[in-house]
């Protein structure tokens, strides 16, 4: 079974700029009521096919049931939980957040044209065909695929072009399991679907994006040089403003004396980060804007359960997680009263076999780069930890060989 979410997402260079739909390519897609809301997926793990056929009893009970085509009244009551528990799944898969900066990977999103103004929705790992594609099996077989998004234009003209979006809720072989089409909605800064698309919080403006932007919160600093972690489902090419520079590394090797061995495999103006492969970023600059990444081919789709895997074919100690969803339990309706889904997914900490990149804090002042304890539980999304699992006994690792087991300072 697929997971459940429809996506209506885009992308822009971090200055706003709004653009007409024209094709396939990066985009980023803001609210017209709302502007400075942007869409994100935020989670990949719900179940499209489960929550309108059997978690909250819906579709189940007109197929298992046989009464498919019986009683209306039974029918609509069915629908309407199927429908609300749906759209709950929806709402923890897809966020509205304030994201004027491009910073966020969540954000930045590959809109894959089918024919006309239908579109599969591509990022962080997962797509609206993906996790829209199931089935449940029973005496009538409800099929859920092809389920793409029709963006399609509302008002206004050139840069100013307004859009709804919608997707069509239905199964592929039986129009009694049609849950009719919804629209994409700002609800207070809420992502939410509605059968109206009247309201001019169902009203978008897109943003085609040929870059964004590093982070500069994330960063940290380090003899004159700024690093972070990142991880993302497209490869990149790295470019900088104002003459500065950037670089990206993976760590190939651990030293048996806790240092590391870094290598070089993109820099402004040379070379490509592929696809899923977490790097360090080095940057020259802690200026927003001054260091970009540059999307580059469509980014990389996995079913749910299967891991990422990177282009990258060297040796690479690195990890990084696409998620942190910490929703915990959201409450649907059914047939004899409520029932929950539990919407966390996130990569833990553990401190046996993870170190997060920060610089070190010496008493004696000699500080280092490199890979220290974690302060919190869960991995931030789009960040990469150290996997340590079968190397020595040190306690953190570093670049440089002074002092390899200092105490260190975490900032992702």
């Amino acid at each position: 079974m697929k997971r459940f979410v429809i996506i209506i997402l885009v992308a822009m260079s971090w200055l706003p700029m709004a653009a007409q739909l024209n094709g396939s390519g990066y985009y980023r897609i803001h609210n017209v009521a709302n502007p400075s809301h942007y869409i994100t997926i935020a989670n990949d793990t719900l179940n499209y096919t489960t929550a309108i056929s059997t978690a909250a009893g819906g579709l189940k009970e007109l197929n298992g049931g046989g009464i498919l085509f019986g009683d209306p009244d039974v029918a609509a009551a069915a629908k309407a939980r199927g429908l609300e528990c749906a759209t709950k799944f929806l709402m923890t898969d897809i966020k509205m957040k304030e994201e004027p900066n491009c910073v966020d990977v969540a954000s930045v999103i590959y809109l894959k044209n089918s024919s006309g103004a239908k579109y599969d929705l591509i990022g962080q790992s997962t797509s609206l065909i993906e996790i829209t594609t199931g089935s449940y099996p029973g005496t009538i077989v409800l099929d859920f695929s092809n389920i793409y998004a029709t963006i399609t234009r509302s008002s206004g003209s050139g840069v100013n072009t307004q859009y709804t979006a919608k997707v069509d809720l239905k199964a592929s072989n039986y129009s009694a399991a049609n849950l009719g089409s919804r629209y994409f909605i700002d609800d207070n800064g809420t992502f939410t679907i509605s059968e109206s698309s009247s309201a001019s919080n169902a009203k978008w403006l897109l943003e085609k994006i040929t870059a964004f932007n590093v982070d500069v919160s994330s960063l940290v600093e380090y003899k004159g040089k700024y690093y972070c972690t990142m991880y993302t489902p497209f490869a990149y090419t790295l470019s900088t403003q104002s003459g500065e520079s950037m670089k990206a590394y993976v760590i190939s090797a651990i030293n048996a004396d806790g240092t590391l061995e870094k290598v070089e495999i993109a820099t402004n103006g040379s070379g490509t980060v592929p696809a899923c492969t977490p790097v360090i970023l080095e940057c020259s600059s802690n200026v927003l804007g001054n260091c970009q990444l540059n999307p580059q081919g469509e980014p990389k789709v996995f079913p749910h359960g299967v891991q990422a895997t990177s282009d990258y074919t060297g040796a690479n100690k690195l990890k990084g997680a696409f998620f942190c969803n910490t929703d915990g339990k959201i409450y649907f309706t059914t047939k004899s009263g409520t029932s929950y889904f539990n919407a966390d997914n996130y990569t833990k900490y553990v401190a046996a076999t993870m170190l997060v990149l920060g610089v070190s804090e010496s008493p004696t002042g000699v500080n280092r780069l490199g890979f220290f304890p974690y302060t919190g539980d869960k991995m931030k999304s789009n960040k990469v930890w150290l996997d340590i699992s079968g190397s020595s006994a040190n306690v953190n690792y570093t670049f440089d060989s002074d002092e390899p087991n200092q105490k260190g300072a975490t900032n992702e």
